[in-house]
This record gives structure tokens, C-alpha cells and sequence, in this order.
């Protein structure tokens, strides 16, 4: 049997727009959403398909819109202080608490010094929670963003071009222990570096604001 590549090409393109629905987070969902449209298209030009090429070249142009969009709106940021002993602060954890127990255990949460929000047009968008020592070195437990805002915006903000924000709540380091490969890539895409060659082996990372 002789390979087909037209239709196998056919089937990357329904594979990445398969795996586009899959992402949590909207950003990566529409930039993958893109290639597997533009992708679909190019298949659907070699098998003589016009009206689903127009179609998925539609899809990517819909996609390019709201990337444009969502890059170029002027957002809001803000933190606040938070108490880990609120009914709030309660709700939000037994909302995300599957995704959260991947950074560490609700008991530790509930016995952490420092809690912020991290608000995004007045939205809750995530929560910073750690123990602050009296040299301003924040010990992070949890740096938790819901699904839908996780395109790096707060992490950028917070940690990279605005962290007199955090600075002023009297901290001025910010120590973290990567527990995963992709955690890992995330500290050191926000301006974490390794700590001492005495903690490298665990994984600890530090930023100074």
C-alpha cells in the first residue's frame, strides 16, 4: 500500500486541533487552535475542499482577533492582602483544591503567614500564599492562577515589571521549591534563579524583588 501523505497530513491537523481543546488555558487553546486550523486548511486546499478551507481559514482569523485583542487591552492589576482564615479564602481553596494540592497540602496553607490575591480587572485570578520571615524572605507555598488566566500576565506583573507591588507588603525576597519540570521552566521564565549550591539539590529557587 502506498503511503498517503495528503491524508495523513490530514489527520496532524484534526490531532492538533484535537489537542488545542484539551489546554486550560485560553491563550495556549487558540494559538494551537491557529496551527491546526491553518493546518486543516492546507489539507482541505490539497483534497480540492473549498468550503472547509474557508471555514477553518475563518476559525484562524477569528483566533488572530482575539490574540490581537487580548494583547493589546490594557488590564488591571492589583494585590491584595488576604487572611487564610476567612470563609472566603476557604471557598477559593475548596473550589481549586484538586490543583492546589499539586503545590502543597491544605494544612500547610491554613498555617501560612502571608496570603495576597492576585486581582486581574477586579477578578480573583489567583492567590500568592507563603511565610514571611523578618528579613522579607517569603517562603511560597502556593503561587496558584485559575485556568482561565494562566497566560504568565500575572506572573509578568507581579514578579517581573511591577514587584514594588509585592515589595511593599514587606517582602523582598521570594524563595520557591519547584516541584515539576514544567514548574520549574515557569520560575525560571519569571526571574527565579537557583539558591546556594546547598539547597540546588532540592530545587530551590529564589528571586530577589
Amino acid at each position: 500500500m502506498d503511503f498517503d501523505w495528503v491524508e495523513w497530513f490530514g489527520y496532524l491537523a484534526s490531532l492538533i486541533v484535537l489537542v488545542s481543546l484539551t489546554m486550560t488555558s485560553i491563550i495556549k487553546l487558540r494559538v494551537i487552535n491557529l496551527v491546526g486550523c491553518l493546518a486543516f486548511a492546507g489539507f482541505a486546499y490539497l483534497i480540492n475542499s473549498y468550503p472547509t478551507m474557508f471555514m477553518n481559514l475563518g476559525i484562524a482569523g477569528i483566533n488572530v482577533y482575539y490574540l490581537w485583542k487580548f494583547y493589546s487591552t490594557n488590564e488591571q492589576f492589583k494585590l491584595i492582602a488576604a487572611s487564610v482564615n476567612t470563609e472566603f479564602f476557604e471557598h477559593f481553596i475548596s473550589e481549586n483544591q484538586t490543583g492546589i494540592e499539586t503545590q502543597t497540602s491544605i494544612d500547610d496553607l491554613r498555617k501560612a503567614n502571608t496570603a495576597f490575591y492576585m486581582l486581574r480587572d477586579n477578578s480573583i485570578a489567583g492567590v500568592l500564599v507563603g511565610n514571611n520571615n523578618d528579613k522579607g524572605e517569603l517562603s511560597i507555598l502556593l503561587d496558584y492562577v485559575t485556568p482561565q488566566y494562566r497566560d504568565f500576565k500575572l506572573a509578568n506583573y507581579y514578579f517581573v515589571s511591577h514587584p514594588n507591588e509585592i515589595k511593599q507588603r514587606g517582602v523582598n525576597t521570594l524563595i520557591a521549591k519547584a516541584a515539576t519540570v514544567e514548574h520549574k521552566e515557569y520560575l525560571f521564565n519569571v526571574g527565579f534563579e537557583l539558591a546556594d549550591s546547598a539547597d540546588c539539590a532540592e530545587g530551590i529557587y529564589q528571586k530577589q524583588l
